[in-house]
Protein backbone atom coordinates (compact mmCIF):
# COMPACT_ATOMS: atom_id res chain seq x y z
CA UNK A 1 0.00 0.00 0.00
CA UNK A 2 2.80 2.33 -0.97
CA UNK A 3 0.57 5.34 -1.63
CA UNK A 4 -2.17 4.60 0.91
CA UNK A 5 -1.97 6.23 4.34
CA UNK A 6 -3.52 4.43 7.29
CA UNK A 7 -4.58 5.98 10.61
CA UNK A 8 -5.73 3.81 13.51
CA UNK A 9 -7.03 5.14 16.84
CA UNK A 10 -8.15 2.85 19.67
CA UNK A 11 -10.08 4.53 22.48
CA UNK A 12 -8.70 7.93 21.44
CA UNK A 13 -5.04 6.83 21.25
CA UNK A 14 -3.33 6.80 17.86
CA UNK A 15 -1.37 3.62 17.09
CA UNK A 16 2.20 4.33 15.96
CA UNK A 17 3.74 3.09 12.74
CA UNK A 18 5.91 0.49 14.51
CA UNK A 19 2.89 -1.06 16.24
CA UNK A 20 0.94 -1.16 12.98
CA UNK A 21 3.44 -3.79 11.84
CA UNK A 22 1.68 -6.21 14.21
CA UNK A 23 -1.52 -5.97 12.17
CA UNK A 24 -2.14 -8.86 9.80
CA UNK A 25 -5.01 -7.28 7.87
CA UNK A 26 -7.61 -4.54 7.94
CA UNK A 27 -10.96 -4.91 6.20
CA UNK A 28 -12.94 -1.67 5.93
CA UNK A 29 -16.43 -1.74 4.40
CA UNK A 30 -18.42 1.33 3.34
CA UNK A 31 -21.95 0.50 2.19
CA UNK A 32 -25.14 2.19 1.04
CA UNK A 33 -27.81 0.05 2.71
CA UNK A 34 -25.84 -1.29 5.68
CA UNK A 35 -23.82 0.17 8.53
CA UNK A 36 -20.13 0.69 7.81
CA UNK A 37 -17.92 -1.97 9.41
CA UNK A 38 -14.29 -2.74 10.14
CA UNK A 39 -12.50 -6.03 10.84
CA UNK A 40 -8.98 -5.93 12.32
CA UNK A 41 -6.63 -8.91 12.73
CA UNK A 42 -3.38 -8.78 14.72
CA UNK A 43 -0.80 -11.12 16.15
CA UNK A 44 -1.58 -12.79 19.48
CA UNK A 45 1.58 -13.61 21.40
CA UNK A 46 2.25 -15.53 24.64
CA UNK A 47 4.03 -14.00 27.62
CA UNK A 48 6.17 -15.67 30.27
CA UNK A 49 3.35 -15.50 32.82
CA UNK A 50 0.93 -17.45 30.64
CA UNK A 51 -1.00 -14.54 29.15
CA UNK A 52 -1.77 -13.97 25.47
CA UNK A 53 -1.42 -10.33 24.40
CA UNK A 54 -2.23 -8.36 21.26
CA UNK A 55 -2.22 -4.81 19.96
CA UNK A 56 -6.01 -5.11 19.78
CA UNK A 57 -6.54 -6.09 23.44
CA UNK A 58 -8.21 -2.74 24.37
CA UNK A 59 -10.92 -3.43 21.79
CA UNK A 60 -12.21 -6.55 23.54
CA UNK A 61 -13.98 -4.26 26.00
CA UNK A 62 -17.49 -3.91 24.50
CA UNK A 63 -18.15 -0.71 22.54
CA UNK A 64 -14.59 0.61 22.70
CA UNK A 65 -14.23 3.60 20.33
CA UNK A 66 -12.33 2.88 17.12
CA UNK A 67 -11.27 5.18 14.29
CA UNK A 68 -9.80 3.87 11.03
CA UNK A 69 -8.89 6.34 8.30
CA UNK A 70 -7.71 5.36 4.82
CA UNK A 71 -6.30 8.18 2.68
CA UNK A 72 -5.04 8.34 -0.87
CA UNK A 73 -4.33 11.74 -2.42
CA UNK A 74 -7.28 14.02 -1.77
CA UNK A 75 -9.72 11.17 -1.10
CA UNK A 76 -10.31 10.16 2.51
CA UNK A 77 -12.50 7.47 4.04
CA UNK A 78 -12.92 7.62 7.82
CA UNK A 79 -14.62 5.03 10.00
CA UNK A 80 -15.82 6.10 13.45
CA UNK A 81 -17.43 3.37 15.52
CA UNK A 82 -17.23 0.79 18.29
CA UNK A 83 -15.96 -2.75 18.80
CA UNK A 84 -18.72 -5.38 18.75
CA UNK A 85 -17.14 -8.84 18.28
CA UNK A 86 -13.85 -10.57 19.07
CA UNK A 87 -12.38 -13.93 18.01
CA UNK A 88 -9.25 -15.51 19.49
CA UNK A 89 -7.34 -18.12 17.44
CA UNK A 90 -4.59 -19.69 19.55
CA UNK A 91 -2.06 -21.83 17.68
CA UNK A 92 0.89 -23.39 19.51
CA UNK A 93 2.93 -23.25 16.29
CA UNK A 94 2.97 -19.46 16.38
CA UNK A 95 0.23 -18.17 14.05
CA UNK A 96 -2.13 -17.07 16.83
CA UNK A 97 -4.21 -13.96 16.23
CA UNK A 98 -6.99 -11.81 17.61
CA UNK A 99 -9.71 -10.57 15.26
CA UNK A 100 -12.03 -7.73 16.25
CA UNK A 101 -15.08 -6.42 14.39
CA UNK A 102 -16.55 -2.94 14.77
CA UNK A 103 -19.70 -1.14 13.60
CA UNK A 104 -20.03 2.59 12.91
CA UNK A 105 -21.86 4.99 15.20
CA UNK A 106 -25.25 3.85 13.97
CA UNK A 107 -24.75 1.48 16.90
CA UNK A 108 -25.61 4.44 19.16
CA UNK A 109 -28.86 5.06 17.30
CA UNK A 110 -29.76 1.36 17.38
CA UNK A 111 -29.17 0.74 21.10
CA UNK A 112 -32.59 1.55 22.58
CA UNK A 113 -36.11 0.77 21.45
CA UNK A 114 -38.51 3.64 22.12
CA UNK A 115 -42.12 4.64 21.88
CA UNK A 116 -42.22 8.24 20.64
CA UNK A 117 -44.88 10.44 19.04
CA UNK A 118 -43.84 13.15 16.58
CA UNK A 119 -46.91 15.42 16.27
CA UNK A 120 -46.86 17.80 13.32
CA UNK A 121 -43.28 16.93 12.32
CA UNK A 122 -42.24 16.24 8.75
CA UNK A 123 -40.00 13.22 8.17
CA UNK A 124 -37.02 15.46 7.39
CA UNK A 125 -37.56 17.39 10.63
CA UNK A 126 -37.66 14.10 12.53
CA UNK A 127 -34.37 13.02 10.91
CA UNK A 128 -32.68 16.33 11.81
CA UNK A 129 -33.89 16.06 15.42
CA UNK A 130 -32.66 12.50 15.82
CA UNK A 131 -29.20 13.26 14.45
CA UNK A 132 -28.92 16.33 16.67
CA UNK A 133 -29.82 14.26 19.74
CA UNK A 134 -26.59 12.30 19.23
CA UNK A 135 -24.43 15.37 18.68
CA UNK A 136 -24.22 14.85 14.92
CA UNK A 137 -24.56 17.43 12.20
CA UNK A 138 -27.20 16.67 9.58
CA UNK A 139 -27.49 16.74 5.80
CA UNK A 140 -31.21 16.27 5.24
CA UNK A 141 -33.39 16.67 2.15
CA UNK A 142 -36.73 18.31 2.94
CA UNK A 143 -39.88 16.23 2.77
CA UNK A 144 -43.47 17.58 2.65
CA UNK A 145 -44.83 19.11 5.82
CA UNK A 146 -46.12 16.75 8.46
CA UNK A 147 -49.83 15.95 8.72
CA UNK A 148 -52.21 17.90 10.92
CA UNK A 149 -51.55 16.56 14.45
CA UNK A 150 -55.30 16.57 15.08
CA UNK A 151 -55.62 14.03 12.26
CA UNK A 152 -52.44 11.95 12.34
CA UNK A 153 -49.29 11.78 14.46
CA UNK A 154 -46.09 10.12 13.23
CA UNK A 155 -45.48 7.32 15.72
CA UNK A 156 -42.17 5.63 16.42
CA UNK A 157 -41.97 2.21 18.01
CA UNK A 158 -38.41 0.94 17.74
CA UNK A 159 -34.88 2.26 17.75
CA UNK A 160 -34.01 5.63 16.25
CA UNK A 161 -31.96 3.93 13.54
CA UNK A 162 -34.74 1.54 12.54
CA UNK A 163 -37.22 4.43 12.44
CA UNK A 164 -34.92 6.57 10.30
CA UNK A 165 -34.40 3.73 7.84
CA UNK A 166 -38.17 3.19 7.59
CA UNK A 167 -38.78 6.91 6.97
CA UNK A 168 -36.03 7.02 4.33
CA UNK A 169 -37.46 3.99 2.54
CA UNK A 170 -40.82 5.74 2.25
CA UNK A 171 -39.29 8.39 -0.02
CA UNK A 172 -36.76 6.18 -1.81
CA UNK A 173 -34.04 7.90 0.24
CA UNK A 174 -30.98 6.47 1.97
CA UNK A 175 -29.78 7.25 5.46
CA UNK A 176 -26.21 6.72 6.63
CA UNK A 177 -23.46 8.26 8.75
CA UNK A 178 -20.42 9.95 7.22
CA UNK A 179 -17.43 10.44 9.54
CA UNK A 180 -14.78 13.15 9.24
CA UNK A 181 -12.11 14.52 11.56
CA UNK A 182 -14.52 17.30 12.57
CA UNK A 183 -17.26 14.85 13.59
CA UNK A 184 -20.05 12.64 12.22
CA UNK A 185 -22.75 13.80 9.80
CA UNK A 186 -26.08 12.04 9.42
CA UNK A 187 -27.40 11.89 5.85
CA UNK A 188 -31.09 11.53 4.98
CA UNK A 189 -31.95 12.02 1.33
CA UNK A 190 -31.73 10.64 -2.21
CA UNK A 191 -28.68 9.50 -4.15
CA UNK A 192 -28.02 11.03 -7.56
CA UNK A 193 -27.12 8.19 -9.98
CA UNK A 194 -26.41 10.61 -12.85
CA UNK A 195 -24.10 13.00 -10.96
CA UNK A 196 -20.53 13.58 -12.11
CA UNK A 197 -18.61 10.33 -11.61
CA UNK A 198 -15.87 10.08 -9.02
CA UNK A 199 -13.58 8.11 -11.37
CA UNK A 200 -13.31 6.02 -14.50
CA UNK A 201 -12.97 2.25 -14.29
CA UNK A 202 -11.64 0.34 -17.31
CA UNK A 203 -12.97 -3.22 -17.10
CA UNK A 204 -13.01 -6.22 -19.41
CA UNK A 205 -9.93 -5.75 -21.57
CA UNK A 206 -9.29 -2.41 -19.90
CA UNK A 207 -7.19 -4.10 -17.25
CA UNK A 208 -8.21 -2.20 -14.09
CA UNK A 209 -9.80 -5.25 -12.41
CA UNK A 210 -8.67 -8.83 -11.83
CA UNK A 211 -12.10 -10.28 -12.56
CA UNK A 212 -15.53 -8.83 -13.28
CA UNK A 213 -18.90 -10.45 -12.66
CA UNK A 214 -22.22 -8.93 -13.75
CA UNK A 215 -25.68 -10.16 -12.77
CA UNK A 216 -28.86 -8.74 -14.28
CA UNK A 217 -32.36 -8.99 -12.82
CA UNK A 218 -34.10 -7.78 -15.95
CA UNK A 219 -37.66 -7.76 -14.61
CA UNK A 220 -36.99 -6.52 -11.07
CA UNK A 221 -38.12 -2.94 -11.71
CA UNK A 222 -41.59 -2.05 -10.42
CA UNK A 223 -44.19 0.30 -11.71
CA UNK A 224 -45.72 1.41 -8.42
CA UNK A 225 -49.34 2.59 -8.20
CA UNK A 226 -50.53 4.20 -4.97
CA UNK A 227 -54.01 5.31 -3.94
CA UNK A 228 -55.14 6.65 -0.59
CA UNK A 229 -58.00 8.73 0.79
CA UNK A 230 -56.60 11.58 2.91
CA UNK A 231 -58.21 12.10 6.33
CA UNK A 232 -61.22 14.46 6.29
CA UNK A 233 -61.48 14.11 2.49
CA UNK A 234 -63.58 12.03 0.15
CA UNK A 235 -61.25 12.52 -2.84
CA UNK A 236 -58.61 9.83 -3.38
CA UNK A 237 -55.00 10.92 -3.94
CA UNK A 238 -53.05 8.80 -6.41
CA UNK A 239 -49.49 8.19 -7.51
CA UNK A 240 -48.05 6.25 -10.45
CA UNK A 241 -44.34 5.83 -11.20
CA UNK A 242 -42.24 3.58 -13.42
CA UNK A 243 -38.99 4.52 -11.65
CA UNK A 244 -37.20 5.52 -14.87
CA UNK A 245 -36.59 9.22 -14.20
CA UNK A 246 -32.84 8.81 -13.51
CA UNK A 247 -31.98 6.01 -15.93
CA UNK A 248 -28.21 5.46 -16.23
CA UNK A 249 -28.45 4.02 -19.72
CA UNK A 250 -30.55 3.91 -22.86
CA UNK A 251 -32.82 1.06 -21.71
CA UNK A 252 -34.34 1.60 -18.27
CA UNK A 253 -35.03 -1.42 -16.09
CA UNK A 254 -37.91 0.34 -14.35
CA UNK A 255 -41.57 -0.59 -14.65
CA UNK A 256 -41.20 -4.24 -15.67
CA UNK A 257 -44.01 -5.37 -13.36
CA UNK A 258 -46.83 -3.41 -11.74
CA UNK A 259 -47.41 -3.45 -7.99
CA UNK A 260 -49.87 -1.67 -5.74
CA UNK A 261 -48.54 0.24 -2.74
CA UNK A 262 -49.92 -1.37 0.42
CA UNK A 263 -50.34 0.44 3.75
CA UNK A 264 -47.68 -1.84 5.27
CA UNK A 265 -45.08 -0.80 2.67
CA UNK A 266 -44.40 2.64 4.18
CA UNK A 267 -44.29 4.31 7.58
CA UNK A 268 -47.19 6.60 8.54
CA UNK A 269 -48.88 9.15 6.28
CA UNK A 270 -47.55 9.40 2.72
CA UNK A 271 -47.72 11.51 -0.38
CA UNK A 272 -48.78 8.83 -2.92
CA UNK A 273 -46.77 10.21 -5.83
CA UNK A 274 -43.60 10.77 -3.79
CA UNK A 275 -43.88 7.29 -2.25
CA UNK A 276 -44.46 5.67 -5.66
CA UNK A 277 -41.49 7.52 -7.16
CA UNK A 278 -39.15 6.51 -4.37
CA UNK A 279 -40.06 2.83 -4.26
CA UNK A 280 -40.07 2.47 -8.05
CA UNK A 281 -36.65 4.16 -8.43
CA UNK A 282 -35.05 1.86 -5.89
CA UNK A 283 -36.51 -1.30 -7.44
CA UNK A 284 -35.01 -0.48 -10.85
CA UNK A 285 -31.40 -1.18 -9.82
CA UNK A 286 -31.34 -4.64 -11.39
CA UNK A 287 -27.74 -4.77 -12.62
CA UNK A 288 -25.05 -5.71 -10.09
CA UNK A 289 -21.37 -5.62 -11.04
CA UNK A 290 -18.60 -6.88 -8.75
CA UNK A 291 -14.91 -6.33 -9.33
CA UNK A 292 -11.67 -6.36 -7.36
CA UNK A 293 -8.98 -3.78 -8.07
CA UNK A 294 -5.43 -3.11 -6.93
CA UNK A 295 -5.45 0.40 -5.50
CA UNK A 296 -1.77 1.13 -6.22
CA UNK A 297 -2.17 0.01 -9.82
CA UNK A 298 -5.39 1.96 -10.40
CA UNK A 299 -4.55 5.00 -8.28
CA UNK A 300 -8.12 5.62 -7.09
CA UNK A 301 -9.70 5.34 -3.63
CA UNK A 302 -13.37 4.62 -4.36
CA UNK A 303 -16.16 5.86 -2.09
CA UNK A 304 -19.59 4.26 -1.78
CA UNK A 305 -22.84 6.08 -2.64
CA UNK A 306 -21.24 7.93 -5.57
CA UNK A 307 -21.30 7.26 -9.33
CA UNK A 308 -18.44 5.73 -11.32
CA UNK A 309 -17.98 5.33 -15.07
CA UNK A 310 -17.25 1.81 -16.34
CA UNK A 311 -15.92 1.01 -19.80
CA UNK A 312 -14.53 -2.01 -21.61
CA UNK A 313 -17.69 -4.10 -21.20
CA UNK A 314 -19.39 -3.44 -24.51
CA UNK A 315 -22.25 -1.10 -25.32
CA UNK A 316 -24.75 -3.05 -23.17
CA UNK A 317 -22.92 -2.96 -19.82
CA UNK A 318 -20.56 0.01 -20.12
CA UNK A 319 -21.74 3.30 -18.69
CA UNK A 320 -22.52 4.91 -15.35
CA UNK A 321 -23.02 2.91 -12.12
CA UNK A 322 -23.58 3.74 -8.46
CA UNK A 323 -20.97 2.36 -6.07
CA UNK A 324 -23.13 0.46 -3.59
CA UNK A 325 -20.34 -1.00 -1.48
CA UNK A 326 -16.54 -0.77 -1.16
CA UNK A 327 -14.51 -3.25 0.87
CA UNK A 328 -10.89 -2.22 1.46
CA UNK A 329 -8.42 -5.04 2.17
CA UNK A 330 -5.32 -3.37 3.59
CA UNK A 331 -2.05 -4.96 4.68
CA UNK A 332 1.41 -3.44 5.10
CA UNK A 333 2.25 -4.51 1.55
CA UNK A 334 -0.98 -4.08 -0.42
CA UNK A 335 -4.33 -2.33 -0.71
CA UNK A 336 -7.13 -3.91 -2.72
CA UNK A 337 -10.73 -2.79 -3.10
CA UNK A 338 -13.66 -5.08 -3.77
CA UNK A 339 -16.41 -3.06 -5.45
CA UNK A 340 -20.13 -3.70 -5.73
CA UNK A 341 -21.72 -1.44 -8.37
CA UNK A 342 -25.42 -1.09 -9.18
CA UNK A 343 -27.16 0.17 -12.29
CA UNK A 344 -30.81 0.85 -13.21
CA UNK A 345 -30.49 0.55 -17.01
CA UNK A 346 -28.68 -1.15 -19.88
CA UNK A 347 -26.80 0.48 -22.73
CA UNK A 348 -25.02 3.78 -23.02
CA UNK A 349 -26.74 7.15 -23.21
CA UNK A 350 -24.28 8.67 -25.68
CA UNK A 351 -23.44 11.45 -23.23
CA UNK A 352 -20.74 9.60 -21.28
CA UNK A 353 -17.74 11.92 -20.95
CA UNK A 354 -15.07 9.24 -21.12
CA UNK A 355 -15.68 8.28 -24.76
CA UNK A 356 -13.23 10.98 -25.85
CA UNK A 357 -10.54 9.92 -23.37
CA UNK A 358 -9.29 7.10 -25.51
CA UNK A 359 -10.50 3.54 -25.70
CA UNK A 360 -14.17 4.49 -25.88
CA UNK A 361 -16.91 2.46 -24.23
CA UNK A 362 -16.31 -0.93 -25.79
Amino acid sequence: MANTTLLLEIDGTEIGADDLANLDEILVEEATWEADAVTLSAKLEPTDDGEWVSLLDPLVVPRTPLVVQVTRGDTVYRFDGYSTEATWEIDAEGSSKLTVKAIDRSLDLDAEEKVVGWPGSSDSAIASAIFAAYGMSAEVTDTPEGPDPDVHVAFQRGTDWAFLRALAGKWGYVTYLDAAEQGVTGYFGPLDPTADPQAELALGFGGDAFKVSVEGLLTAGHRVIATRVPPLSDTPATGDSAGDADAQGATSLGGAVTVLLAPSDVEGEVDPQEAADGMARRSAYGITLTAEVDTDRLGVLFRARRPVLAKGLGSTLSGQYLVEKVRHQVTLGSHRQKLTLRRNALGVTGAEPFGALGGGLL
